[in-house]
């Protein structure tokens, strides 16, 4: 299994890698980068059809530095004051760039309340020279008519079902990967149209170069985990952890659980460490089912987990 996920890696970084609705859509952003900024923008559609990843290829056709760009998981952002402070603070802030335009991106938009989404109506209306939000939404009738009007939308349409197939066809044989059409097929099955939690199944369950059949039982790895693995990947095992407990239901700890034991070397590389790690999970799961508090039983483990291999005092 490669370091860096499939979904990250095979993120489309040019226009030409990325799979247009239709050509009316990427001319309309060819347009707007050869001005140099964007509008308020509303991408909305199913998930896993591109649409946090046309928000980050806008952002990179731009060249917009990264101090421009302030990025909002709504579904997390749920306090309406610090949402407002963190907006407000952010936009108060010189740009960088040329444009003199700072974009924040709102993912899932459509989580957010809608006291939260009548703030972001007028700031994006008083900071609109200065500042420009891009939001990305599955139900753009939950995004109120107020903030809806000021937004430029795209649709996305779930992609056909054969380009869906070839995709993933494509990055098994970049990657190398022994395979067969039959295999493939299941995982398809279990996660089409959402191409994000296809990837992310078929990365995880490629061992040795080999992609193993996914299991009866087998769901797809929801989008708060597979972000979770990168973090855990790159050493912010403290955001991990937070990420999980904040997004992870209680009646999904089990499942988190069984989660770890299929990633061991999220823990550690060495036979010795993956021990350890397994040790740690069988101890949670006993634990789950004695403590008042699963919620502080489950994050003592994660912090468990990530002090494999760590030197003592570290």
């Amino acid at each position: 299994m490669s370091i860096e996920l499939w979904i990250e890696k095979y993120r489309p970084k040019t226009m030409d890698e990325f799979v247009w609705r239709d050509s009316s859509m990427r001319t309309k952003v060819e347009e707007w980068i050869k001005e140099g900024v964007l509008p308020h923008i509303l991408l909305s559609g199913s998930p896993g059809t591109g649409k946090t990843s046309l928000a980050y290829l806008l952002m990179s056709q731009l060249n917009i530095p990264n101090d421009d760009i302030l990025f909002i998981h709504a579904s997390r952002e749920r306090g309406v004051d610090d949402l407002q402070d963190k907006v407000i603070n952010f936009i108060s802030a010189w740009a960088f760039n040329p444009s003199g335009v700072k974009y924040i991106l709102f993912d899932e938009a459509d989580k957010l309340s809608a006291t939260a989404q009548g703030m972001l109506r007028t700031e994006s209306e008083t900071y609109s020279k200065s500042c420009r939000f891009i939001m990305t939404c599955n139900y753009p009738n939950k995004i109120i008519p107020a903030l809806h009007s000021r937004l430029q939308e795209f649709k996305f349409s779930v992609l056909e079902k054969d380009a869906f197939v070839t995709r993933a066809f494509e990055i098994l044989i970049k990657e190398d990967i022994e395979f067969n059409d039959a295999d493939l097929m299941l995982y398809v099955d279990k996660t089409y149209p959402d191409l994000r939690k296809c990837l992310g199944m078929l990365d995880q369950n490629t061992i040795a170069n080999k992609l193993n059949p996914p299991k009866d039982d087998e769901e797809a790895t929801k989008d708060y985990l597979i972000d979770a693995i990168s973090l855990f990947r790159k050493g912010k095992f403290i955001e991990a952890r937070k990420l999980i407990i904040s997004q992870a239901d209680p009646d999904e700890y089990e499942q988190m659980y069984r989660f770890f034991y299929q990633n061991l070397d999220l823990f550690g590389k060495s036979q010795d460490d993956q021990d350890k790690a397994l040790i740690i999970i069988r101890n949670g799961i006993v634990n789950d089912g004695r403590v008042a508090d699963r919620e502080l039983s489950l994050a003592a483990c994660m912090a468990e987990l990530t002090q494999i291999g760590k030197p003592d005092g570290i």
